[in-house]
């Protein structure tokens, strides 16, 4: 090549171009998309949505809390950080950063879905009111998704999930509709898929599963699949998965432990690390986490982290409902631990697998959600049929 020959970006080998673009961040790659017909194809390349299937770990844990002094509701959004205590090597004290988002929204019941790529999924359920709400507290940007059909009012319910798909470079919320189905004296559920892509401005019909979402917690993110603790006809407990590129539903045997005897279910699906988890809370002398190490195989299941619960130790952790919300650099592993019944506040804890040490930390009350968090200055703006707004 001439020393005189003017080289741009668009000049590099599409395995290069594919390696520097795999490094960015989605909403970054999205900026590009618009530049010029090479990177456009450069995203449709076949190997490069491979290079995007691995999640990035959160950075921040973003903590929506709900505070009600009887009269009204006040929802606010706050960073949770840790940083390392130098009197503990190993250890880390809780650094809340307050975002000064007061939400004002309508008041009323709000609840947190998800969070991917900086962007903020929130639920907004009051009497015969169910809407979505996107939002990013960087730039204080927020766009209300039309109503879907359906309405989940009891015996019916509703589940949602919010993901990515790296396939296409759309975010997608994704509306489970459970429909109560009486057959004799036996009744399931049926359940539809419904599917909204960001920038498009309709929901639309994913297809029918016969599985019970129940009002577990929402849908799980990962390799492009959203992922749920389902119930088959028979009570059974399954992991089922939807597909965020082929809009397909799977499933696919849950951690061992469970059974159909179990008066409550006090298990939940999160991420450990790269890996589906399972944390379950049913027995009364111990909590556990099961690991999925290779996924969607069955016998990868492995039992990470037992705490023992006994009187006097531990023993708060009793009949809460348990989350997995990050695993720190070193090891030390982030739990929300809600009460089902919400007869106390929620709480976050810490827990050290290595040294068995469980740390709760009381740095927030009431009623809170929590989910890794990774901040973006991506506009709103940039997806088309929305309207949105700020505040």
């Amino acid at each position: 090549m001439s020393t005189n020959e003017a080289t741009s970006l668009v000049d590099l080998p599409s395995p290069i171009l594919l390696d520097i673009f795999s490094r960015l961040p989605p909403p970054t790659v999205l900026y590009v998309k618009s530049v010029c017909r090479t990177f456009q194809n450069l995203n449709l390349h076949s190997e490069f949505p491979n290079l995007l299937h691995s999640p990035s770990p959160s950075s921040n844990i973003i903590v929506f809390q709900s505070i009600s002094d009887g009269i009204s509701c006040t929802n606010t959004l706050k960073y949770l950080k840790f940083v390392d205590n130098p009197e503990d090597q190993g250890t880390h004290d809780p650094n809340v950063v307050d975002l000064d988002l007061q939400l004002y929204f309508p008041a009323g019941t709000f609840s947190l879905i998800g969070s991917v790529h900086g962007f903020l999924c929130l639920n907004y359920f009051p009497d015969y009111v169910d809407s979505i709400y996107i939002l990013n507290p960087r730039t204080r940007e927020y766009v209300i998704l039309p109503e879907a059909q359906g309405f989940g009012e009891w015996p019916d319910l509703v589940n949602y999930g919010f993901g990515f798909n790296p396939v296409t470079f759309e975010y997608k919320v994704v509306r489970i509709y459970q429909q109560e189905v009486l057959d004799d004296d036996t009744s399931y559920y049926k359940s539809e898929g419904q599917v909204y892509t960001i920038g498009k401005g309709y929901w639309r019909s994913a297809g029918h599963v016969m599985y019970c979402f129940d009002c577990r917690p929402y849908g799980v993110s990962l390799y492009g699949k959203l992922h749920w603790l389902v119930s088959d006809a028979d009570g059974d407990e399954l992991i089922c998965s939807f597909d965020l590129d082929h809009e397909l539903f799977e499933s696919f045997p849950t951690a061992p432990g469970y059974t159909v005897e179990c008066y409550r279910n006090l298990r939940s699906l999160g991420l450990f690390g790269r890996c589906l988890c399972v944390c379950d809370n049913n027995a009364n002398s111990y909590f556990e986490v099961w690991v999925m190490k290779e996924y969607g195989v069955t016998s990868s299941w492995l039992k990470e982290i037992v705490i023992n619960i006994t009187p006097g130790c531990n023993d708060w952790l009793c009949n809460e409902m348990i989350y997995l919300l990050k695993v720190l650099e070193d090891g030390e592993v982030l739990f929300l631990c809600r009460d089902p019944h919400g007869w106390h506040d929620d709480s976050l804890f810490l827990h050290h697998p290595v040294k068995k040490i469980s740390k709760k930390l009381d740095v927030f009350a009431e009623n809170i959600l929590a989910c890794g968090h990774i901040s973006t200055s991506f506009s709103l703006k940039n997806f088309g049929a929305e309207t949105v707004n700020v505040f």
